[in-house]
């Protein structure tokens, strides 16, 4: 092999490397947005204002505590669509969400500002019932798996590239030859690249996740849809026993769930109609 096929074989090395760390941050990207509002640069800044969040996330647990922020009013909603719609129609004035999920929001249609990302981000991961310490761990080996052979990468870069509506599962026939008892997984009726529920299947990220999970473990799994504040008493319940529904990790949820290793990273937006004064 001469000196130029050496170099050529180094440098189409070196390109499939940036593809491939480019598909697995494709969904850290920020949402679209009208213009970045620099008046706000932190939550202490909304202190006085009406401010929504989705019902049950993470940031409606931080805004919540009222020792450190005693003068937000609060409003909650089922799904981010919904708060982005709120904002739009001035029933709040600033909304907190997870980045990943606004990116398939066309903010710019309803005239929605960025105002800031918050400092850091949360790692997202499946959760299990705290008896389920077996499938956790047989999703952890699946895990590593998509992740080593790039299929991961793949699908990060495939549904975060794009409006939902344009995008579909890929073909899996093999998911009809499985048998047993289905395994039950609650996720999201409405996030988005995520899970989503369209034309009566469900669809997205997640979902793509758990039918290769399936395939793994070669046992068939039902989907059932919940609000977000809904999936962790589900899980606990013992009515699902995963949860494919962009969990952030935090302390008081380990505490009563079982976490999958992440499979991305996340960040929040602080976003609103209008300029602030």
């Amino acid at each position: 092999m001469n000196i130029k096929h050496i170099h050529l074989k180094r440098n189409i090395a070196t390109l499939l490397i940036a593809v491939a760390a480019l598909a697995a941050t494709a969904c850290q990207n920020h949402p679209t947005e009208v213009a970045s509002n620099n008046a706000f640069t932190n939550l202490e800044d909304l202190d006085g204002h009406v401010v929504g969040v989705v019902a049950g996330s993470t940031s409606d647990m931080m805004l919540s505590d009222t020792d450190n922020f005693p003068n937000i009013t609060l409003v909650r909603f089922s799904s981010p669509r919904e708060l982005v719609e709120s904002i739009a129609h001035d029933s709040v004035e600033f909304g907190i969400n997870d980045t990943v999920s606004l990116m398939d929001i066309d903010m710019a249609a309803y005239g929605i500002h960025v105002n800031f990302n918050l400092v850091g981000g949360y790692d997202v991961a499946a959760a299990f019932n705290s008896k389920d310490a077996k499938l956790r761990d047989k999703f952890n080996d699946f895990l590593i798996q998509i992740k080593s052979d790039g299929t991961l990468d793949s699908m990060f870069s495939h549904w975060c590239n794009g409006k939902s509506d344009t995008l579909f599962l890929p073909n899996m026939p093999e998911l009809a030859d499985l048998k047993g008892h289905p395994i039950e997984v609650a996720t999201i009726t409405d996030n988005a690249p995520f899970s989503f529920y369209r034309d009566n299947h469900w669809t997205g990220l997640e979902v793509e996740l758990m039918m290769r999970f399936s395939l793994y473990i070669n046992r068939p799994f039902h989907f059932s849809g919940y609000r977000f504040d809904e999936i962790i008493p589900t899980l606990l319940s013992g009515k699902a026993e995963i949860a494919a529904a962009s969990l952030f990790i935090t302390p008081s949820r380990s505490d009563k769930l079982l976490f999958s290793t992440p499979y991305y990273f996340c960040k929040t937006s602080c976003f609103s109609k209008h300029p602030a004064q």
